[in-house]
This record gives structure tokens, C-alpha cells and sequence, in this order.
């Protein structure tokens, strides 16, 4: 099945650097992925100076993902404060970083641990995270991570070696 990239927007998620970048990089993840946990701890950081320089602007956008184990994933999301974006994001990158823990929670026991921890249910992550799956749907999406660097796909178990390549044949553009 072809990405229709066409359907993706820059809604309904993080936004890291300028939205000035001329590079948009869209990224649908979820917080209890291995994959998508690999991609922000070993990818990712290597965009930090793209971004400081504008060249760049991460928009990550959580996708609720209806599958085993990922719904304490989707679960864990619905605490995210979208308005407190650099926040947030601090917040997600932890939650990558003690995905080992927490996501061998049952889903019974997030809210517990979503309590415990300060975070209160924001009432307006369900109807986003509808929003994000009717365009995951319509982009033809089914497997995360799904990184759009401008166009170009980069698909499930992301190769650090193909997308720095990626990047610096871009590099001239920026």
C-alpha cells in the first residue's frame, strides 16, 4: 500500500524547533514502541542541530495504535498536555527512557501510575487521538514509527545509517 503523504498535517502533535524550518520531519510514534523508542534515543538526537540552526522542525504526533502491547501506550497518552509543548516533550522522551518499566503495566494500572506521578487526564487527547487515527487511516499508515522527512517514508526498524545519508544529501537544500 502506497503513503499518501498529501493527507498528513503538522496538527495535533509536538512541535520541536521553529515553524519556520524548512524542513518538516512528521513523526508518528507511540510512547510503549520499541521501534519508536529506538528512533527518539538513537535518530532523533542527531536532529538537535538542524534544529538549532531552523533548518528543522520535528512535529510528533502520537499514534494510537490498536494493537498488543501498545495500548498502555495509547493509554498513557491521554495524560500528555499538548499545551505545554516543550514540557511534554521532556516528558516523552522519560517515558522512552523507562518504557521497560512502565510498559509492562496492565492497562488497569496507568492511571495509577499517571496519578502518582502528577498527571492529570486531559479531556481533550481522546478526540485528538481521533483525529490523528483518521489521518494515520487516510495516509494509508499501519506501521510505527512512520518518519516523513519532507516526502520521503522511513518505515518501522529505521536504519541510523540511511537516514543520516538521507539527511546530509538534504543538507545542501537546508
Amino acid at each position: 500500500m502506497t503513503l499518501d503523504y498529501s493527507k498528513v498535517t503538522f496538527k495535533d502533535s509536538i512541535k520541536v524547533g521553529s515553524d519556520d524550518a524548512p524542513l518538516k520531519i512528521v513523526e508518528y510514534i507511540n510512547l510503549r514502541c520499541p521501534d519508536s523508542k529506538h528512533y527518539e534515543e538513537e535518530i532523533a538526537p542527531h536532529l538537535f542541530e538542524y534544529i538549532i540552526e531552523g533548518k528543522v522542525q520535528r512535529v510528533l504526533k502520537h499514534f494510537d495504535k490498536e494493537k498488543y502491547p501498545l495500548e498502555v501506550g495509547n493509554l498513557l497518552n491521554q495524560y500528555l498536555d499538548y499545551e505545554k509543548q516543550d514540557a511534554t516533550y521532556r516528558l516523552m522522551k522519560v517515558f522512552f527512557q523507562n518504557q521497560d518499566i512502565w510498559g509492562k503495566y496492565r492497562l488497569t494500572q496507568i492511571p495509577h501510575f499517571a496519578s502518582l506521578n502528577g498527571f492529570e487526564l486531559q479531556e481533550n487527547n481522546l478526540k485528538q487521538a481521533q483525529r490523528i487515527s483518521k489521518e494515520v487511516e487516510e495516509a494509508n499508515i499501519e506501521l510505527i514509527p512512520t518518519i516523513f522527512v519532507g516526502q520521503k517514508a522511513f518505515v518501522e526498524t529505521i536504519e541510523f545509517d540511511e537516514f543520516d545519508e538521507f539527511m546530509k544529501a538534504l543538507e545542501e537544500q537546508l
